[in-house]
């Protein structure tokens, strides 16, 4: 388990040093930000959430290959806080008879990896989309619903998730740039699917 993030990193730098070799348009560099996750309760749709925003921290790569198309490459830690407020209990014909307190506090912490594929649209503002996997690699307390039930316990049940992404980057100099990221959860995790906005500052080093 330990393993996985160090593998994944050699990937990312392995294919930026292939591809640096057929083009000279190369960016590496680190990124900094948040995200504002807004989880969808698959399993049990009466769920209210309280959205908190989470840490997003990691390393970038951008390779263009001509003058408007080009592909991006990230390796982020992302934790993703989410404080589940109540659910409700229906009586049978969708209408919700009794609500239950939760207050209950869930932090996960990803490894994500997005691959995204740029296209230039002015000079200084691309759109980029494509798919980000992800690694859940820790959270404080895990829970799953089977039946209604919410059961909480310390194992963690499922591992990897799956979104879409849409990306809109302004590089404000040669160097910095700004960024505005929607994610849309393909898979739920733990009875979660997750999705969201993602700000972030990223500052080239190469």
């Amino acid at each position: 388990m330990k393993k996985r993030p160090i593998l994944i990193l050699i990937l990312i730098l392995s294919v930026r040093s292939i591809i640096a070799q057929t083009t000279n348009n190369v960016e590496f560099g680190l990124k900094i930000g948040a995200n504002y996750t807004v989880p969808k309760m698959v399993d049990l749709k009466s769920m209210e959430f309280n959205n908190q925003l989470g840490l997003d921290l990691g390393l970038f790569s951008d390779f263009m290959f001509n003058n408007r198309i080009g592909l991006k490459l990230e390796l982020l830690y992302t934790s993703q806080n989410i404080n589940m407020e109540s659910y409700g209990f229906n009586d049978g014909n969708g209408g919700r008879t009794e609500t239950a307190e939760l207050n209950q506090e869930v932090k996960d912490e990803y490894l994500t990896l997005p691959i995204l594929f740029k296209l230039k649209l002015i000079n200084r503002l691309d759109f980029s989309l494509g798919p980000q996997l992800g690694l859940l690699i820790s959270n404080n307390e895990r829970f799953l619903v089977n039946d209604g039930i919410i059961f909480f316990q310390n194992e963690q049940l499922d591992h990897f998730s799956i979104s879409g992404d849409l990306d809109l980057s302004f590089h404000a100099t040669d160097r910095l740039n700004l960024s505005i990221r929607y994610f849309l959860g393909l898979n739920k995790v733990n009875s979660l699917r997750n999705n969201g906005l993602q700000f972030h500052l990223g500052y080239a080093i190469l």
